[in-house]
């Protein structure tokens, strides 16, 4: 009988690993949408940063104007600012103006905190939180206050193929950026 009731459980377990093998060896593999989304990305990263390259040349912003980031954003400093840079977790003030810079609709505004109604015509942000778009957040990292600079986001760090309300997909933007105040945490 003990036997019996071994063999009967070695054989249920046999089968349950012969049931389950498929999906556990499936955690090794992407799946299509994400490949595709993976290749899309590495598609938009030429893409935006030949747009961006071509807004340099048709607004003779050079080599010299600006600094380009490992994952692609162009930062031209229009400013410079004083003090620590900020950090994850610091909670910032900035001021912005967001636009368009495909030739088609260059300089168009969509978005700023100019008129906003607040005091300092400015939006706060925890850097660090994600609350802002990818780009922001590794721009903010490489800011520090009273720094005025224009940052070129590649899509990808935007709001990538999809987009978002007024923002089509696979838009790369810029944005001039004010840090009024920065604080430490």
């Amino acid at each position: 009988m003990k036997k019996l009731l071994t063999r009967s459980v070695f054989t249920r377990l046999l089968v349950l690993l012969v049931a389950v093998a498929p999906i556990f060896s499936a955690c090794n593999t992407e799946n299509d949408s994400v490949k595709r989304a993976r290749e899309h990305e590495e598609e938009y990263k030429k893409i935006d940063d030949t747009l961006i390259q071509e807004y340099f040349a048709r607004h003779n912003i050079t080599s010299s104007n600006y600094q380009r980031t490992e994952d692609g954003i162009y930062i031209v400093t229009v400013k410079e600012g004083t003090g620590q840079k900020i950090v994850a977790g610091n909670k910032i003030q900035v001021q912005y103006i967001g636009r368009y810079l495909k030739k088609e609709r260059e300089d168009v505004v969509f978005d700023k905190s100019y008129g906003n109604r607040t005091i300092c015509e400015c939006t706060e942000v925890v850097v660090g939180q994600n609350s802002v778009i990818k780009g922001w957040e590794r721009a903010l990292l490489l800011m520090k206050k009273g720094d005025e600079k224009r940052i070129f986001v590649p899509s990808y760090l935007a709001y990538g193929q999809f987009g978002n309300t007024n923002i089509p997909g696979d838009e790369p933007l810029q944005f001039e950026m004010n840090i009024t105040k920065v604080e430490f945490q």
